[in-house]
């Protein structure tokens, strides 16, 4: 129904990512509940869930005011279609399209004449005044599900039908349509993208079923303008899965708890519960394999190449390690070494206070720096076959745009990686590549780092290489614009890293924690990327 709100239709076209409700229980209650804690929009799944036209009716009536109100429709039909919109919808969601035609056909039952062929009628519409009538094919949102392997290779055709609004990949019926087969899994990859990349050539907002709100965030990150955080299902069987385990797990010693500490601060019901859950299932998907760590940190040694700078500059000292003793007389029953080196050795970690535009930020050093931004999300933009041909070759902010076409916008907080396969010549020498005008090693440009940390806000930027920046950075202006730009942005670098060729461009999380050195400028870190297996 008309609101003050801005329509749908054009929400969709001009606003940010949507996070939708999903709602299938049938329950009026649980679609309040779900506007009143903040959902911006509310999709009511009218295919495979509960809702009858007086449920429907009255769910949509309670949230309409707090929230959009999305329909998925039982079929394809007509009457589906204007029974849903009579209820008020601010738009419909049809599944299982796999042509053009289907979607075509969809809009026309969708708009009233001349547009189409919707007819005049139903409480809301009748009762709302001429107002909706005139207005609705301006503000209704129309869109469409492809789920098949069908509607996959239409997809380009879908999305280009006038009056299709967005189009959202069901990822379940996507997997069954796709089969068990060993490249399943990438072909599910290959086929979201395919139809996200459609959506992007036609103009259109493309969304995707996610499970949880941490599914929800890496898909928006993507590219998606429509994701999923939360599910009713999902939340009722969660909150009362875990209750029941909590319970079972902490027995009758709950019982000789009497009351809370009178200064114990309030707290959202369930949620340390929750979150303790979550974290005991993330663990758990990683000793089952379910989330793959890769280590990006070459191993160090005496033979590890530190950075090469010009003879009147104090040097780094390289890697050295010194046997203490080893089951032998020196010590019978333990083994250790003395170690030695300078901050930025190997793969290494770079605080803001490391260059002088980031002196005189506060918690610059490593023992400074809170912790919690050692843990972040990370793309990986490919440029292997660039320094392949070219040594020298620059990362631009067109070739950032170019990813950010294909991916998504980078996000905040996001750790920028630059891909060369760099990381595999074995050969100090080759891997400084050093000639008489200095090292020739790829690297990003002053436009493109300028582009990352102001306009993207990233967290840092790590690269094979044995430095951030470019070989020939000296002669840019400014100098080195990966430590000059990113640490007087209070941004983070990390330098010889390794195995980028086994990440994704996206969905990827960085563990980085430093050695914590009072006042240290950086330091050696292992560091540890997290992927879905």
């Amino acid at each position: 129904m008309p609101s003050t709100r801005e329509p749908l239709k054009s929400r969709l076209r001009h606003g940010p990512s949507l996070g939708l409700a999903w709602l299938a229980l049938g329950s009026p209650s649980v679609a309040e509940i779900a506007a009143g804690a903040g959902a911006e929009a509310v999709v009511f799944d009218v295919q495979h869930g509960l809702w009858d036209r007086i449920a429907l009716e009255m769910g949509i009536g309670l949230v309409a005011k707090r929230a959009y109100t999305i329909v998925r429709v039982a079929e394809t039909g007509a009457t589906a279609i204007a029974q849903a919109l009579d209820a008020g919808a601010d738009g419909i969601m049809v599944p299982l399209v796999e042509t053009s035609e289907q979607a075509a056909r969809a809009v026309s039952y969708a708009l009233y004449p001349p547009d189409g062929e919707r007819s005049g009628g139903g409480v809301r519409p009748l009762t709302a005044g001429p107002g909706y009538f005139r207005d609705a094919n301006q503000r209704i949102a129309i869109g469409v599900m492809i789920e098949t392997v069908a509607g996959v290779a239409a997809a380009d055709a879908i999305a280009a039908v006038p009056g299709i609004d967005f189009v959202l990949i069901g990822t379940g019926d996507l997997g069954l349509s796709i089969g068990d087969r060993p490249d399943a899994k990438a072909a599910h990859r290959a086929a979201c993208a395919r139809v996200l990349a459609a959506c992007r050539t036609a103009g259109v907002a493309c969304g995707i079923f996610t499970l949880d709100a941490e599914g929800a965030m890496a898909r928006r990150a993507e590219g998606y303008r429509l994701v999923v955080p939360v599910n009713d299902i999902g939340a009722v069987d969660g909150a009362i899965r875990n209750a029941v385990r909590r319970f079972a797990v902490e027995g009758p010693a709950a019982a000789e708890i009497t009351e809370e500490p009178a200064a114990r601060p309030p707290e959202t019901p369930g949620r340390a519960e929750q979150m303790s859950t979550d974290l005991l299932a993330f663990a758990a998907d990683i000793a089952a394999g379910r989330i793959r760590i890769v280590d990006l940190t070459q191993t160090l040694r005496p033979s590890t190449p530190v950075i090469q700078l010009p003879p009147m500059f104090a040097p780094s000292n390289p890697f050295r390690i010194e046997e203490i003793s080893r089951y032998d007389e020196r010590g019978p029953g333990w083994y250790w070494n003395n170690i030695s080196c300078g901050e930025h050795t190997g793969t290494h970690f770079d605080a803001p206070i490391h260059w002088v535009t980031g002196k005189d930020l506060k918690n610059a050093t490593t023992d400074t720096v809170p912790v919690q931004r050692f843990i972040a999300a990370a793309v990986v933009i490919d440029c292997s076959a660039e320094a392949k041909d070219n040594p020298d070759f620059l990362l631009e902010p067109e070739h950032i745009h170019a990813f950010e076409a294909k991916h998504g916008r980078i996000q905040a907080g996001t750790w920028v990686l630059m891909r060369t396969d760099w990381s595999k010549r074995t050969d100090p020498v080759e891997f400084l590549n050093m000639k008489q005008d200095g090292s020739h090693v790829p690297g990003p440009s002053v436009a493109a780092v300028t582009f990352l940390a102001k306009e993207r806000d990233v967290a840092g930027w790590g690269v094979e290489a044995v430095g951030t920046d470019a070989g020939q950075a000296f002669a840019f202006e400014p100098a080195f614009p990966a430590h000059a730009i990113m640490h007087g942005s209070n941004k983070f670098g990390l330098a010889s890293l390794t195995n980028l060729d086994q990440l994704p461009p996206t969905g990827t999380v960085l563990v980085t924690a430093p050695l914590k050195i009072e006042n240290g400028s950086g330091s050696p870190l292992r560091v540890l990327a997290l992927v879905a297996a």
